[in-house]
């Protein structure tokens, strides 16, 4: 039922940011031995902090997983940087069966290795992340960590080339440097104290990619260029300094770019998924103290999303409203409804609005007759899908038979 399915689908991934963003604290723990196969891997969550080491010669530690659809993924870091002597471990991501290599890294990290932005190949199965020294080395201590986050990513906007042009930073984007001695730069609303992670996955081009990170007021707050061509590059900063609108920039090696030079970027804000702010709501107007009516009123609900942010959120606004067909019955709406995405018990405003400025206020009303009595709600679902997000409100209503306070139906969820 494809009414259906773009708030199902958006509702279904604000119910995963709960859960990704649920217990911010990050949790430590210690590899137990033996996890040298996908068999006897250890369990490894989001944001948990997993310390161990590579310790006899040719040991390999193995991390399980849980995967999430597939226009989810991961960015995962080891890092080295305590090993005594310094070692550059070998990071590598498996598919469900263990052995089905995704990506492996030596080195893309100031600290270690990475794995940028690696899709979820086998949806909800478990995946692998594994950890092993060079050649016949040991690495006496390390400690690995990841972070979900989507990889179904947004278009970068041309022309983009410096902050005052940014195109508005989703969760991953899609790029290309072209011409050669191009740049790429993605505007967010960073907030004080803030902690970023920003990986960059380079799409098997000749890219020698730099990745940097941008003040409010125009600064270089940081810089990563680690890898030569066709690397990945990793950026970590934390605390941001201030409230403001930051950048990240993507740019490349000199006299480099062209229309194969693909890559990805995405964003992590305090180890979970990063929306600009914005705000919504469902109201009943000139509701009865109690909220209560009577069969054959009229019922005047309004639904609103707003734009709290500095930035520009873009692409279509959607509005979409549930409502108990039994009790009530659609008068009007204003502005009027999108056909194709409104049927019995449900009324939509999907595509309507494009994009909303700073401090943009999207509402939109809709009159319903009392028909029977009940005790019900009108619920309302909002999605941005630039940011695949989506999310809900409701106001209650009770319906009696004229001015008597007879016994009524009520739904049960």
């Amino acid at each position: 039922m494809k009414q259906h399915s773009i708030f199902v689908r958006a509702l279904s991934l604000a119910s995963i940011f709960v859960l990704l963003t649920a217990g911010l604290a990050a949790a430590s723990i210690t590899e137990i031995d033996p996890n040298d196969s996908p068999d006897t891997a250890n369990p490894l969550a989001p944001r948990a902090v997993m310390y161990g080491a590579v310790d006899p010669k040719y040991d390999q530690d193995y991390f399980a997983l849980q995967g999430l659809i597939t226009s989810w993924g991961f960015i995962a870091l080891l890092d080295t940087s305590d090993s005594s002597p310094i070692q550059v471990g070998v990071l590598s991501a498996y598919g469900s069966d263990g052995t089905t290599l995704l990506q492996s890294d030596e080195g893309s990290w100031e600290k270690g290795s990475g794995i940028a932005l690696q899709k979820y190949a086998d949806g909800d199965d478990m995946h692998y992340l594994s950890v092993a020294a060079p050649l016949d080395q040991t690495i006496s201590s390390y400690h690995l960590r990841y972070y979900q986050t989507i990889v179904k990513g947004q278009p970068e906007v041309e022309p983009n080339n410096d902050p005052a042009h940014g195109t508005p930073s989703s969760f991953t984007h899609n790029g290309v440097i072209d011409p050669p001695g191009d740049v790429d730069c993605y505007d967010f609303q960073g907030r004080a104290g803030d902690t970023i992670l920003l990986a960059l996955k380079n799409n098997g081009s000749a890219l020698d990619p730099i990745l940097k990170l941008i003040s409010p007021t125009g600064g270089l707050l940081k810089e990563s260029n680690w890898t030569r061509v066709g690397g990945n590059e990793f950026l970590e900063s934390a605390p941001l300094p201030e409230a403001g609108v930051y950048a990240y920039c993507v740019s490349a090696g000199a006299g480099e770019g062209g229309p194969t030079e693909t890559y990805q970027v995405g964003l992590v804000r305090n180890g979970g998924l990063y929306y600009p702010d914005h705000s919504s709501g469902v109201s009943w107007l000139e509701s009865r103290p109690g909220s209560d009516t009577k069969v054959g009123d009229i019922l005047t609900f309004k639904l609103w999303v707003s734009n709290d942010s500095p930035l520009d959120i873009p692409d279509k606004i959607e509005i979409s409203a549930d409502y108990p067909a039994g009790c009530l019955e659609l008068v009007s709406a204003d502005p009027p409804l999108t056909e194709a995405y409104t049927v019995p018990g449900r009324v939509s405003w999907v595509g309507q609005k494009t994009g909303l400025i700073p401090g943009e206020k999207y509402a939109v009303t809709v009159q319903m007759r009392a028909l029977a009595p009940c005790q019900d709600r009108l619920r309302g679902g909002f999605s941005l899908p630039y940011y695949f997000t989506g999310w809900g409100g409701s106001a209650e209503f009770t319906i009696y038979e004229g001015h008597l306070y007879l016994p009524f139906v009520q739904r049960v969820n």
